[in-house]
């Protein structure tokens, strides 16, 4: 009796699965389910009037074709359930990704110890479908588009894995669960200005560029010169055109500080400097971030910049 009560039916399993699990996930019998679609349950009930109609009629070739129907459906079951039966699923490739935009995983499908598999169908509970043919002796990859709503190290979402292959009578179905986790930067925001710079604060050792601060000497006029650059006093005097040269006052540092932010709220502040990495990064700045009780030195790089992003992705996760 007891053996009995601890080997029930799970019924949470049949509509959640079994939660997260170390990956390769295998799919053995306890972890595919079946169940007949609207055309398959359609099917039956016209095979159960053919069945009626030839017993009225004591149709022999009624009786034929009832029968032939049913065993084709009885054999379209085990077809579509072993279209999913014994596929191993994961690990998954995690890159970091940004909050709110367009995103997703890699996912391994290892089928090389059994036959093809035809229309295998994968989402998650918010996107689209992919629709993959898995060939034999074959570790194929696909892609799982999803879009992850905040920042962070968040578990990767659960996965369904279906197939009406071959007539769409059944649907076989299983939940993909596993144990691994995606670092969500957070979303950009939408200022492509550089605060620390148009306010002049910076820090480490001045250097001279091109600009238009200060002069710096004259040249030999080029094609294609600004014409408010041109020396005209000397054009008058010696028939000579020369071109004015400027610089401008950068440094070869900036800090990026969380004071310096101008939004409400955490998640506004981490997006602004979120954009700021990313402007600095793009124009070659050897920039530092300063974050509450964090401190990142001044560096360059996108292995640099993946550090700084990882560090807001995490920042106060715990508390927040």
């Amino acid at each position: 009796m007891f053996t009995a009560l601890k080997n029930r039916p799970d019924f949470k399993r049949f509509f959640f699965g079994e939660g997260p699990k170390k990956a390769p996930y295998l799919l053995t019998h306890r972890r595919v389910y079946i169940l007949p679609t609207k055309q398959g349950l359609l099917f039956s009930f016209l095979l159960f009037i053919m069945l009626l109609g030839s017993i009225n009629y004591s149709n022999s070739l009624g009786y034929f074709l009832t029968f032939f129907l049913s065993s084709l459906l009885v054999v379209t079951i085990f077809h579509t359930f072993n279209n999913l039966l014994h596929l191993s699923i994961g690990p998954a490739i995690c890159q970091p990704v940004f909050a709110k935009e367009n995103s997703g995983f890699s996912l391994h499908i290892d089928n090389r110890q059994y036959q093809n598999r035809f229309s295998i169908l994968a989402f998650t509970a918010k996107d689209n479908l992919i629709i993959s043919d898995l060939k034999k002796n074959e570790l194929n990859t696909i892609f799982v588009k999803h879009v992850y709503p905040q920042r962070g190290l968040i578990p990767l979402p659960r996965l369904t894995l279906e197939t009406r292959f071959p007539f769409g009578l059944f649907r076989a179905w299983t939940f993909v669960e596993l144990e691994q986790s995606q670092l969500v930067y957070p979303n950009p925001s939408s200022d492509d200005t550089l605060p620390l710079l148009s306010n002049g604060y910076s820090e480490g050792n001045k250097q001279r560029d091109t600009g238009v601060d200060d002069f710096k000497s004259l040249r030999t006029y080029a094609e294609g010169d600004p014409l408010q650059h041109i020396h005209w006093k000397n054009f008058a005097r010696h028939h000579t055109l020369q071109t004015k040269e400027f610089t401008t006052t950068t440094s070869d540092e900036f800090w990026i500080n969380w004071s310096d932010t101008t939004a409400n709220n955490i998640e506004d502040k981490l997006s602004q400097l979120c954009k700021w990495l990313i402007l600095a990064d793009k124009k070659h700045y050897a920039y530092g971030l300063r974050l509450p009780n964090i401190t990142i030195q001044t560096n360059s790089g996108k292995k640099h910049l993946n550090n700084c992003l990882k560090q807001l992705a995490l920042y106060k996760t715990d508390s927040t």
